[in-house]
């Protein structure tokens, strides 16, 4: 049985790109791949705006959180608040409504097209105008453009050594 994490970050842009062919992120070398850890972010046109969740104080983080036109609101929960796209490292996203600043950071990076964010065993796809978010088991949502998506895919399972490497989606 393969191995369902994911040790290299830029391996996994090269999967992202076969993974959701409609997300304007381009599959990337290993040498060349920008990568960012940033705790609060943006896409490049600045309508995706992704960061990790605020926790309690003690408490490792476990969450990212996304904004975008386009998120439904969640179906049978009532209250306030504005749709998010929610992914942790296990199980596939969530739409949750959020009504208050959730975000640990307060100053946003911009990040530039095929760009690669990590952190939490979640990782970012970030093109133009969408973001494709995917955790090592496959779970994951694109959003952008007025529109979200998730999917669940099966692992991606990649082997090999930075320049020396084979990405397969499995079955």
């Amino acid at each position: 049985m393969e191995d369902p994490t994911v040790s290299r970050f830029p391996l996994l842009a090269t999967a992202l790109g076969a993974l959701v062919a409609a997300t304007p992120v381009a599959p990337a070398s290993a040498a060349g791949t920008p990568t960012s850890h940033a705790r609060l972010w943006q896409s490049p046109n600045g309508n995706v705006v992704c960061g990790i969740e605020i926790h309690l104080a003690g408490r490792p983080a476990k969450q990212l959180l996304c904004s975008a036109k386009g998120i439904p609101r969640p179906k049978h929960q009532g209250g306030v608040g504005d749709p998010f796209a929610q992914i942790s490292a296990k199980g596939p996203p969530q739409v949750v409504l959020v009504s208050q600043r959730s975000f640990l950071a307060t100053r946003t990076t911009k990040l530039k097209p095929g760009t690669l964010w990590s952190s939490l065993g979640v990782f970012c796809g970030v093109g133009t105008r969408t973001v494709t978010c995917v955790n090592r088991y496959g779970h994951g949502f694109t959003i952008g453009n007025g529109a979200y998506k998730s999917f669940h895919r099966s692992v991606v399972s990649v082997r090999g050594k930075p320049g020396h490497i084979r990405a397969k989606l499995l079955p």
